[in-house]
């Protein structure tokens, strides 16, 4: 699981009249979130370009204001006092295509791409301002678009929210999961000794996974881990990640597909299907089999006939 909340900008532009008090609520929903584990938020674009009030900047709100403890409460904000925030929702390295990759996402019947769909592709939980009440509830209905072999697939799925500190009480079994996330500590050193006790039921990796693990970076084992922890506690199935299988000219080529052979009870197997939501163009290649998921490669993007 990830360690950041996900900004709505939706909630914006906010009413000038109750402005402070609406940020004030905010402020104190990011200090709870804080405490709970969520130490950042990711946004759309830096906070100083949202229109906070209706065609008014961030920049421009900071100078209107004349009480000076609200005022320095906004700074404090800017300069990652309360929480760290970070941009954009999908950093360069994470690579846009890849994230949504086949789905699309649709909130009151027009489509989106930022913070209430990236909260179900980081399966975290969007934070809003109580601008309005229909982000007034703890969850956030959207419907969600799944490219399947040619088809769409259309299912309503209900996200992670908060606008106020009490909405985090509907979230007691999120922050639970944040928590055994964390006691496992899972590192580059430990993950190969402790594989079976942390992933006991679903997930089994081939015996190249372990000398590929320590040529990871922090940030790419640590977001393969949260996609494969997610699909060991069945919060997710592995195929709502972007994902595709090898095309014929990799099938076909004698060279590109030995590179795919992977080992499963002492046999080389084609692994064809990859997940592509890491960033930096890694890949974790894949193979459902009598209920279990065999992972047989956590690294860089594998050679395609384009590349030779």
């Amino acid at each position: 699981m990830v360690n950041f909340s996900v900004f709505n900008e939706l909630s914006l532009p906010i009413n000038e009249h109750h402005a402070q008090e609406d940020f004030g609520v905010f402020f104190g929903l990011l200090s709870e979130l804080k405490k709970k584990g969520l130490v950042k938020i990711r946004m759309s674009e830096d906070f100083k370009n949202y229109s906070i009030l209706e065609n008014v900047t961030f920049s421009q709100f900071l100078g209107q204001q004349t009480n000076h403890d609200f005022k320095s409460r906004l700074r404090s904000f800017i300069s990652n006092t309360i929480v760290k925030i970070e941009t954009p929702l999908i950093k360069d390295e994470e690579d846009e295509c890849d994230q949504l990759g086949n789905c699309e996402y649709f909130y009151n019947d027009s489509s989106t791409d930022g913070g209430l769909a990236c909260c179900d592709i980081w399966n975290t939980l969007t934070v809003s301002f109580d601008s309005d009440t229909q982000w007034d509830k703890s969850g956030i209905t959207l419907q969600k678009h799944t490219i399947v072999e040619d088809n769409i697939a259309i299912n309503n799925i209900v996200i992670n929210h908060a606008s106020k500190p009490c909405h985090l009480d509907q979230h007691q079994d999120f922050f639970q999961r944040i928590g055994e996330e964390k006691k496992l500590s899972i590192t580059p050193d430990n993950f190969w000794n402790n594989r079976e006790e942390n992933f006991p039921k679903i997930i089994k990796f081939c015996p190249e996974v372990e000398a590929q693990i320590q040529k990871l970076d922090k940030i790419i084992f640590q977001q393969a881990i949260s996609i494969l922890r997610d699909v060991e506690t069945q919060l997710k199935n592995i195929t709502d990640f972007s994902h595709s299988s090898e095309a014929q000219t990799v099938q076909n080529n004698p060279t590109l597909k030995n590179q795919r052979l992977f080992t499963i009870n002492n046999e080389k197997v084609f692994f064809q299907n990859h997940i592509k939501s890491l960033p930096s163009n890694y890949r974790i290649y894949f193979l459902e089999k009598d209920g279990v998921i065999y992972i047989g490669y956590i690294g860089k993007h594998l050679k395609t006939k384009r590349d030779n």
